[in-house]
């Protein structure tokens, strides 16, 4: 048997089979000459050569049939193994009976019989091999079967593991599965909520039918992807909650619309968060705009009278002190300005943006820090913004840098960036910075709205403002769009 499997193996099971009947197709052909010269009648002839050419076309029709039936390819061998072997009994069944003298005539016996024999053989083995494609089908199914319990149990443990609330819902948007932490969130049990109906646990006021066509709407849009909603949930205390519920659709039987998962996480004290900083917000907004519109009139009677100052007598100390009239005046624009009091104009006139560069760092009281000013642009700008921007970027390096960091500030195909080697700004914060009042240096006076200014301003001039990580690991504030909103400007 290890000479025909080899065989096999190199010839492959389907093309044996064609292979044979081909081969028993040219006997066919050639058959009825060879029995001519044996002086047999046309009828025998014409016998034979059906007999012989009918199990070749069998054979090569059997051939290309098999693949679309549900025998295995891998078991093509197995069939063309029988028919190998049915055409080997038979002959040597054959030649001991032409040894021994009780066969006529091997000539015409040997091909019509082993014809005969491979179709019988090709019977036997089709059925042989599709017995074992059974067999090995259960087999298959029932690793999947176990694989798929497996699964299910690691998929349970997980779902009863995560803090957060997990069911999922049918077509009909009943319960079917729900874990331990959702239980405890609504504070219904799981006996109460499998089959119920999920609006049970809606708040009221809740639209719930507007909650479940835009859950439709997304589940029936494809992808497999999931989507977020917010709500509020009423627990069987009567608590109301406000809960953030991801969907995310089941894979969807053939004849009905899918399952849904969903996760529900208890928002109430992050909204509550975000309510009292907008407030807070709001109120810082209102408090730096009446202190701008408060600090006006008496800044501008110190200047005026500073203005009347004996400069002889301490020239130094005049000029500290109308600079520093004239840097509250500054300070208060630009409150004006974040608070939208006042709108941001671009000047009349072009300035070189290096100079607005050197005069704000000579605003900056760090003697240790470096600038290096690798830039040659011109800007329709307002020079008091824009040289305050860059000192909120030097102060906000300097003061997560520390005193001694190096602020660069280069060119960019449309515009600028500031970049520092400092420890840099996560990804996480990235989003936070710009916010108005956010800040990490509560502690130290700061209000948080240095950045808000800077993107504020960014806005007013069409600029693109981004935050990124620089070469050397620190804050790179990028801004594009600068030399085209300039030109637009002119």
């Amino acid at each position: 048997m290890q000479p025909l499997s080899q065989l096999l193996s190199r010839v492959g099971g389907r093309r044996l089979i064609s292979a044979l009947g081909g081969l028993y197709l040219l006997l066919a052909v050639g058959f009825p000459a060879t029995l001519i010269t044996g002086g047999r009648t046309v009828g025998d002839i014409s016998l034979a050569s059906i007999l012989v050419g009918g199990s070749g076309l069998v054979l090569l029709y059997s051939s290309y049939r098999i693949p679309k039936t549900r025998v295995r390819p891998e078991l093509y061998d197995v069939v063309a193994g029988w028919c190998v072997r049915a055409i080997g009994v038979m002959v040597c069944i054959l030649l001991l009976a032409a040894l021994l003298g009780t066969l006529a005539d091997p000539v015409s016996g040997i091909p019509i019989l082993s014809a005969l024999a491979s179709v019988a053989g090709l019977g036997i083995g089709y059925q042989d091999a599709k017995a074992r494609t059974r067999a090995l089908d259960a087999e298959e199914q029932q690793r999947a079967a176990e694989r798929y319990s497996r699964e299910l149990e690691r998929y349970k443990t997980i779902v009863e593991t995560v803090n957060d609330g997990i069911f999922v819902a049918d077509a009909a948007d009943r319960f079917t599965l729900v874990n331990d932490a959702y239980t405890q969130l609504v504070g219904y049990d799981r006996e109460t909520l499998i089959g119920a109906d999920t609006a049970l646990v809606a708040a009221e006021g809740t639209d719930v039918e507007g909650i479940r066509r835009a859950v439709e709407r997304d589940v029936g849009s494809g992808g497999g992807k999931s989507k977020t909603h917010e709500s509020q949930i009423s627990t069987a205390s009567g608590e109301t909650i406000d809960a953030e519920m991801t969907v995310a659709p089941l894979p969807s039987p053939a004849d009905g619309a899918p399952d849904k998962v969903v996760v529900v996480r208890d928002v109430t004290e992050r909204n509550e968060r975000e309510r009292r900083l907008e407030a807070q917000n709001e109120r810082l907004d209102s408090f730096a705009g009446m202190l701008a519109h408060e600090l006006r009139n008496p800044v501008n009677i110190g200047q005026i009278y500073s203005a009347q100052l004996p400069a002889e007598s301490n020239p130094a100390a005049v000029e500290y002190v109308t600079d520093a009239f004239d840097r509250i005046e500054d300070i208060i624009d630009v409150m004006l300005v974040i608070t939208g009091e006042r709108n941001v104009v671009p000047s009349s006139g072009r300035v070189q943006l290096a100079t607005v560069v050197r005069d704000a760092w000579e605003e900056v009281d760090a003697p240790d820090a470096t600038l290096e000013l690798v830039v040659d642009l011109a800007v329709t700008v307002d020079e008091t913004y824009t040289r305050h921007l860059f000192r909120n970027l030097f102060e906000n390096a300097i003061e997560h840098g520390g005193s001694d960091v190096t602020v660069t500030v280069g060119e960019l195909p449309t515009g600028f960036y500031v970049a520092d080697d400092g420890i840099g700004i996560s990804e996480r914060t990235r989003q936070k910075i710009f916010r108005s009042g956010y800040t990490t240096a509560e502690g130290q006076g700061g209000m948080g709205l240095g950045l808000a200014f800077v993107q504020q301003l960014s806005d007013a001039y069409g600029w693109t403002c981004s935050v990124t990580e620089s070469e050397p690991g620190g804050a790179r504030f990028e801004f594009e769009n600068v030399t085209d909103s300039s030109e637009a400007a002119r």
